[in-house]
């Protein structure tokens, strides 16, 4: 038999975010085989937590596990009698206080036309963004905090744009993707990985 993670092994969460930890057990014919398994949370601290497990389906499992505080999560997850174990990492982060919701960006915004659920859209869009691009620490910064509000005013202000501009009948090459504004890079310089080579 064996036992394998069925959702993704390494997974980004905010913090008091639910971690779902997916597992199939299959026998080595690939048939599922019920065999509840265990599953084991090891925090940042070193301590470890057992979270319930429930059944989804025949051989299909899953455990839930809030995220309390910043850091790495190990997850293993074994079976019984010759059920291998294997571990899964999901790393915790924190916004912070600093972290601008969609209210904050409307006040930053002004007078706008988006609705607040375009402009959370927009903020979980570009906060997503932001998270592939740079280094989030525990506690959000002044600094990515402003980088997010005008990331999110440029994609706002872009949905109004057309897909395509005829040459000559407007500038080329003036619009400026969010993330390739020189004032967005700017401000989230010290927390982007520098690439070598």
């Amino acid at each position: 038999m064996g036992v394998r993670a069925i959702s993704a092994t390494s997974v980004l969460l905010p913090v008091g975010g639910q971690w779902l930890i997916d597992v199939a057990v299959t026998g080595l014919d690939g048939v599922p085989v019920t065999v509840t398994p265990s599953v084991v949370v090891t925090l940042p601290s070193g301590t470890t937590a057992t979270p319930t497990v429930e059944t989804v389906a025949a051989g299909r499992y899953r455990a839930a596990y809030t995220a309390a505080t910043a850091g790495r999560y190990i997850a293993r997850v074994t079976g019984a009698g010759d059920v291998a174990d294997f571990a899964a990492h999901a790393l915790a982060v924190t916004p912070g206080s600093g972290m601008p919701d969609a209210a904050d960006v409307v006040e930053y915004l002004g007078a706008t036309s988006h609705t607040l659920e375009e402009v959370q859209s927009a903020v979980d869009a570009e906060a997503a963004a932001q998270r592939a691009v740079c280094r989030i620490r525990a506690v959000y910064p002044p600094d990515l905090a402003e980088a997010l509000k005008r990331r999110v005013a440029r994609n706002l202000e872009m949905r109004k744009m057309p897909l395509a501009v005829l040459q000559g009948d407007a500038e080329v090459g003036s619009t400026v993707l969010p993330g390739s504004d020189p004032e967005v890079r700017r401000l989230e310089a010290p927390y982007r990985p520098v690439v070598f080579g």
